[in-house]
């Protein structure tokens, strides 16, 4: 059970990497949930992270700049922090008319320090693979603080819960907060883009010049004493999810993936396929994707006016 959120047309189909697998029935909205999306299928071993106590690497300078067409049309994880920021503000003006507080998750950060393109190919910084295998780093600061508000949600009293998620769990002052920046939202399919998301990360798979590359990476992989036919096969290996932390071949397989990718150039090949993929299914469906774009542009526009005005808006 996750809290439906009407207002959330178009959060980006790759999740927050700070999602947890067992949200509480009514504390996240659907977009922070632990589900198993085309873009990102395969590149986790499950949802364990390393403890939080260690730093984790930054993102690398390859990792920052993957973008593909399709983050036109859908939310940036800083974009879906602003959205929720602004929902708590409109929370917590509900809220205090009960007689009730409520914490405020923290502002968006300036820049997203886990981009959401880092594991799209797979591992692809060597560091992260030495270090973690296909486990997930450790949150950052700012994705621990947020996940520290999101705990004591989940703890609050009964009183305070009901305010707040009505005593279904749908309602309450969450559900006010995202009436009122759902207004004037223009119709669009979420589904549809979703699909679009994930049909074309398949069909770049089919590309002649990835399914070479693939090949190339494979060869690889079996001069080094592992078969796998993909890097997705790689790290998807049932095996990694079998321990909360990576075992030590976990991550020899990881670093022979990097090692791999950089020696074929693959990451540079399933990238450009990606974007061209993209860019042709954009062509091929205009009309949809301009109200994709539409639709993210007055939810996040709806977002920064309640942010700019300090306050929760009347009306």
């Amino acid at each position: 059970m996750r809290t439906p959120r009407s207002a959330g047309a178009f959060r980006s189909a790759r999740l927050s990497r700070a999602a947890r697998c067992r949200p509480a029935p009514g504390t996240r909205p659907p977009h922070r949930a632990c589900l198993v999306v085309v873009a990102a299928l395969a590149l986790l071993a499950g949802c364990a992270h390393t403890p939080e106590a260690e730093k984790a690497p930054e993102a690398s300078a390859e990792a920052r700049g993957l973008r593909v067409p399709l983050d036109d049309f859908v939310l940036s994880r800083l974009d879906i922090h602003t959205i929720e920021y602004a929902e708590d503000l409109l929370t917590r003006a509900c809220m205090r008319a009960s007689g009730f507080d409520w914490e405020l998750l923290p502002p968006r950060e300036r820049t997203d320090t886990d981009p959401v393109h880092r594991r799209r190919y797979g591992v692809i910084e060597p560091e992260v693979a030495r270090r973690y295998g296909y486990h997930l780093p450790p949150l950052s600061p700012d994705q621990q603080a947020r996940e520290q508000v999101w705990r004591r949600r989940e703890a609050l009293r009964p009183a305070v819960r009901r305010a707040a998620y009505g005593p279904d769990g749908q309602g309450g002052c969450r559900r006010t907060a995202r009436s009122r920046l759902a207004r004037g939202l223009p119709e669009a399919d979420r589904q549809r883009l979703n699909g679009f998301i994930g049909e074309t990360f398949e069909a770049s798979q089919r590309v002649p010049a990835v399914v070479t590359v693939f090949g190339a990476w494979s060869g690889c992989m079996q001069a080094k004493g592992y078969a796998y036919r993909t890097p997705l096969d790689a790290a998807g290996d049932p095996a990694w999810g079998r321990s909360g932390q990576a075992s030590p071949r976990e991550i020899a397989v990881a670093d022979a993936d990097v090692g791999c990718k950089r020696t074929t150039g693959l990451v540079a090949a399933w990238s450009a396929a990606d974007r061209a993929v993209q860019l042709d299914a954009i062509a091929a469906h205009r009309g949809d994707f301009d109200r994709f774009r539409q639709a993210r542009d007055v939810e996040l526009r709806a977002a920064q006016q309640v942010i700019g005005s300090g306050i929760a808006p009347r009306g």
